[in-house]
């Protein structure tokens, strides 16, 4: 019995034991997950990541960091600031470099080595000054000897010891404060020359004095010179640039040793090229520049009901590694990317539920949609329809043919709500208000059926590159669309959004678009082709697609997105491209022998 007793006694503790450790597992799992599962929070924190990382700086619906542009350097006088050779390599390869910026980083645009060189090439010639100033003190100004004189790092810091206030803001190797660049890379980056000029002077680089105080001199009441404001400035300055320019010589040597490679490899590239590619890149959003300003709207697609447009997953996963959606640009032809900001996991959970919140749309009124599931031969039919009958892959790449105009179609399964595939192929412009996606009249069967097929077919989707604006025609792309325009400003925006992206920007048959496809686009600047097609023709191509005309099934019809006058319009323009009339017999002025 007493046997007994006791093992009742140790069960009995054993109980209580396991009684406790599940309590506080349970109070423990709970604690955790309070802390992981918080959605409010995810979205609030989501929020507040898009700004301070600067996303409202392209999508203009987000909300604004209006702070953000004054920290980030100016590149109006890159190329007086910046190591050519550090600018190459950064371009390809982002780090921080200022990590008292909070979360705002230099995000990455997937540039090829010729891309980073065209940049680097309209860089180096940026050498722009805010005002007008006095010259640099002669002792400054003086060049410096090759190789530096050795000021070691005792010197150094003896100096700065003695009345400079450097690492009260400046990191030296582990020592001073986090509020500005560390010191010891400096050479890395920045020339010498343009070092000793900014310690004169910060503001004759646009930087102002509560971001960087004049130490060394200060402007005379007349700004006729620079007058010293401490015994010994210019040695001073001296010293400092001779101690920071002697560290780092040997990895100097691999970054320019890459850069003389590439220009080998390139060696025709220009600051033009390096500019287009600056403007489509809407690098003038974050950094400041003093001719070029950044894109307006349009220059990346509206958030507002991204909840009610992408899959969960998807959206996870391309925050975490963007890749292409619209290979040339969210507006077809202004070579535009979206960064990436190498976000960390609890980044993309924040950010991700942020935009996933974002369901302000036509499509929240309508109900959710599921795919039905079709036989072989409906998925072979709908696969007909795609490639043979409509003109889908005019602008869409499905599989491994189509055109780079929108996304691939081989991805909306993983990428895209179902309803919103159906309301796009029903209504694009109703569906999604930005998109040039022109609306074809389809049966309402039909356009259930197309869907299914892009929400179930199987094939795995392939890469999507970007395409380059180094190797493809930019479209500058033009206002005048909306209503009340000119008709002249009308047909403009209209050819320039709807027909330069196959058929060139001057009618001449070559937009970026036209690479991918298996008919040549008709050269509208071609008086000798277009001479022979009467108006009528060229309308009823337009408005109806040039398979009307037996021509290629890809040229899609516009009928239902632009209005008749519209239309007419867009003949007129046509007309004034190739400076020419169509077949004398076709015209109203035509006369009977």
């Amino acid at each position: 019995m007493n046997g007994d007793s006791g093992a009742d006694e140790r069960g009995l503790m054993l109980t209580r034991l396991q009684a406790l450790a599940l309590v506080l597992a349970v109070s423990g799992s709970q604690s955790g997950l309070a802390a992981a599962v918080d959605p409010a929070g995810d979205i609030l924190r989501g929020k507040q990541l898009t700004s301070e990382i600067g996303c409202a700086q392209c999508h203009l619906d987000l909300p604004q960091n209006v702070t953000l542009r004054d920290f980030i350097p100016d590149l109006s006088s890159a190329g007086f600031r910046y190591q050519p050779a550090w600018i190459f390599e950064f371009l390809q390869n982002p780090t921080r470099v200022r990590h008292h910026l909070g979360r705002a980083r230099m995000p990455g645009f997937a540039l090829s080595p010729k891309e980073a060189l065209a940049l680097t090439t309209f860089l180096e010639a940026q050498r722009h000054i805010n005002g007008t100033w006095p010259a640099i003190p002669a002792a400054v100004a003086q060049p410096a000897t090759s190789p530096r004189p050795n000021v070691s790092k005792e010197q150094f810091h003896g100096e700065l010891a003695r009345g400079l206030i450097c690492l009260t803001c400046h990191d030296y190797a582990g020592q001073g404060g986090h509020r500005a660049v560390e010191l010891t890379n400096v050479s890395l980056r920045l020339r010498p020359e343009w070092v000793a000029q900014y310690l004169v002077a910060p503001a004759r680089f646009g930087v102002p004095a509560v971001t960087m105080p004049a130490q060394f001199f200060q402007l005379a009441d007349d700004r006729s010179a620079f007058r010293e404001l401490m015994p010994g400035a210019a040695q001073k300055i001296r010293l400092v640039t001779d101690h920071l320019f002697s560290l780092n010589a040997p990895r100097r040597a691999v970054l320019e040793g890459k850069l003389s490679d590439a220009r080998r490899a390139f060696p025709d590239l220009t600051v033009a090229q390096g500019e287009s590619l600056f403007r489509a890149l809407n690098c003038a959003a974050c950094h400041r520049h003093h001719s070029i300003a950044p894109r307006g709207e349009g220059a990346a697609p509206s958030l507002a009901f991204e909840g009610l447009r992408v899959q969960k997953n998807w959206l996870a996963a391309f925050l975490s590694r963007p890749a292409p959606v619209r290979p040339f640009g969210s507006q077809p032809g202004d070579g535009a990317r979206m960064p990436d900001f190498r976000l960390g996991p609890d980044e993309v959970r924040d950010l991700s539920a942020f935009l996933l919140s974002q369901q302000e749309g036509p499509v929240a009124g309508q109900a959710e949609y599921k795919p039905e599931p079709r036989t072989a031969f409906a998925m072979k039919k709908a696969l007909l329809l795609f490639t043979d009958k409509f003109s889908c892959l005019g602008c869409h790449r499905f599989r491994e043919q189509g055109g780079r105009i929108g996304p691939d179609l081989t991805q909306a399964r993983r990428r895209l709500q179902p309803r919103y595939v159906l309301s796009m192929i029903r209504d694009p412009r109703a569906t999604c208000p930005h998109s040039m996606m022109p609306q074809t009249p389809l049966p309402n069967d039909t356009v259930r059926l197309l869907a299914d097929f892009l929400l179930q077919h199987e094939v795995p989707a392939g890469e999507t590159p970007y395409l380059s604006p180094l190797e493809h025609p930019l479209i500058a792309l033009v206002g005048g669309g909306e209503d009340g325009a000119p008709p002249s400003s009308r047909a403009k925006h209209n050819y320039t959004h709807a027909c330069a992206p196959c058929h060139g920007a001057n009618g001449q048959g070559d937009g970026f678009n036209a690479a991918f496809l298996a008919a040549k686009p008709t050269p509208h600047a071609n008086a000798a082709v277009m001479s022979l097609r009467p108006d009528d023709t060229l309308f009823d191509g337009i408005h109806a697609g040039a398979s009307i005309l037996g021509k290629s099934h890809l040229m899609p019809s516009w009928g239902n997105t632009f209005s008749t006058e519209e239309i007419r319009e867009l003949v007129r323009y046509m007309r004034g491209l190739c400076r020419c009339e169509g077949p004398a017999w076709s015209r109203d002025d035509a006369r009977s022998p």
